[in-house]
């Protein structure tokens, strides 16, 4: 909020213009030694916003004639100077002061920028984008000493205007030419181009649909009500001049940009390159890498897989391996069950291969968590829902808990060798005993999976409104606070508050 004394300040300057020098006042604060401007910030977006509406800021420039110096010109010129600095005063409050006061700041150059887009501080006859103060704003987000995750993240919410993600990605190619940037520019590039691209770039495909499908694009600025032509090949195009200059540099030397990159490639751009197939070292390469980043690099493999016609040898005996422990105590580990669900779906695969999935599957459900136990045991009730020779790997129910003489080798990297077929699923039996009442019904339905007519379940995450709907219709018990039912307002008998305390009105 603006502290009381900067409102009025704001206000006298902006009804009389004898409190010209408040401006003066208010910018000189900028100055001051404190590590908060979030009041200062307020009152110059204030200040500035009403000037731009009223066309205080306008200067006509009338070719071959010389320059106005009536009052009037003079007073717009030393607007537009104040304007200037405190536009440069707030973009160095984006890199220093608290957090609250750098978000702040990024705010109040988006407003400003947005103000300056509806009333350009020129005569325009058609649309008007500010690029040069989306230009410094950039600058500041990417050419910084420290990682500037916050900024960006609050950057977002300006990401969903259509005219805003096109002249992004537009002035972002003009900052990515870098030969040898640093690891804080790269991490700063790679996520403001993620929020650049984190609203949908509609394709060819969804442009032929209907009119009525199509929601209405928000714009920024407006310009006086002139329309904004939004155009997806070109954001289409920028997207890749960005991603092109983003390979030339070490993507893969620190691990926290490789997953960053890989993240980008995967859920962003796969969709936006025109050469999806250029990716293919890259992703290749992370999945020798371990970790989170192999189950990323899985999923591009997969993308390339089933969309652009790439063979991987091998890929298979990569997913295999990729089902250990360690796996429950990543991040990704819900994408790689629903990979792996998608890579075991064709009704074609060996039996060898599948029952060695389904082996794996089964034996790392007996160390993991109910929640994780449970989507593991859907994917062996798919794999025997479309492999039904596999039935005979069912234990029957008299047969032990637990076989002491397995001949399935868990240690195995190859599913080929794994010796599954010889084995069955009494870890299935076992999880039938399991405390959790979730894992029981899911073991359950496992068993009753190789007689059932019903299609496989999908393990694919639920949409954050699904989720969010799911759980308000979700009923919970009344809880008590009181372990005595009151009977009145009176305190219960037997309370032993009024021997230690005197309540009084």
């Amino acid at each position: 909020m603006i502290s009381a004394q900067l409102r009025t300040k704001a206000n006298d300057f902006l009804n009389s213009r004898k409190n010209a020098n408040n401006l003066a006042d208010i910018i000189q604060l900028f100055e001051a030694e404190t590590e908060n401007f979030t009041s200062v910030l307020l009152a110059i977006e204030v200040i500035f916003t009403e000037l731009l509406k009223r066309g205080d800021l306008v200067q006509v420039v009338v070719p071959l004639k010389p320059a106005d110096q009536s009052p009037e010109a003079q007073y717009k010129k030393w607007l537009n100077e104040c304007y200037e600095t405190a536009l440069t005063h707030a973009l160095q409050c984006v890199k220093k002061g608290k957090i609250t006061s750098r978000l702040q700041a990024l705010v109040t150059l988006c407003k400003l920028m947005q103000a300056e887009g509806n009333y350009p501080l020129e005569p325009m006859n058609g649309f008007c984008f500010p690029s040069v103060r989306l230009k410094n704003i950039f600058n500041v987000l990417l050419d910084s000493e420290i990682p500037m995750s916050a900024p960006i993240t609050r950057f977002q919410e300006f990401t969903e205007y259509r005219d805003l993600q096109q002249f992004g990605l537009k002035v972002l190619t003009t900052l990515a030419y870098r030969k040898s940037p640093t690891h804080v520019f790269i991490q700063n590039y790679l996520e403001l181009l993620d929020k650049l691209l984190a609203l949908e770039i509609p394709t060819e495909v969804k442009k032929a649909k209907g009119k009525e499908d199509d929601k209405e694009d928000k714009v920024l600025c407006s310009s006086n009500g002139k329309q904004f032509q939004f155009s997806p090949v070109s954001c289409k195009r920028y997207a890749n001049r960005c991603w092109g200059f983003a390979c030339q540099w070490s993507l893969c030397e620190d691990p926290k940009t490789h997953r960053r990159a890989l993240m980008l490639l995967v859920e962003r751009l796969m969709g936006l390159l025109n050469k999806p197939q250029l990716a293919t070292d890259m992703l290749c390469d992370s999945l020798d890498a371990g970790g989170p980043i192999s189950m990323l690099g899985l999923q591009g493999v997969l993308e390339l897989v089933r969309h652009h016609n790439i063979s991987y040898p091998d890929i298979y005996d990569r997913l295999y391996a990729m089902f250990e422990p360690e796996m429950f105590a990543t991040r990704y580990k819900k994408r790689l069950m629903h990979m792996a669900d998608i890579f075991l779906s064709s009704t074609h695969l060996p039996e060898s291969l599948v029952a060695a999935f389904a082996k794996r599957i089964s034996r790392l459900a007996l160390v993991a968590s109910p929640d994780d136990a449970r989507s593991l045991l859907q994917i062996v009730a798919n794999l025997l829902l479309r492999h039904p020779a596999l039935k005979r790997m069912i234990c029957s129910e008299d047969s032990p808990a637990i076989m002491s003489n397995d001949p399935y080798v868990m240690e195995e990297t190859g599913a080929s060798r794994s010796r599954a077929l010889g084995s069955s699923l009494w870890e299935v039996r076992a999880l039938c005993r399991h405390w959790a009442p979730e894992v029981t019904s899911a073991a359950t339905r496992v068993l009753a999976s190789h007689d059932a007519r019903e299609s496989p379940l999908s393990l694919a995450p639920p949409e954050d409104n699904e989720q969010f709907e799911a759980e308000l219709k979700k009923r919970f018990k009344t809880i008590e606070i009181n372990f005595i039912r009151p009977d009145g307002m009176c305190i219960p008998s037997g309370d032993r508050l009024m021997t230690y305390w005197d309540l009084t009105a």
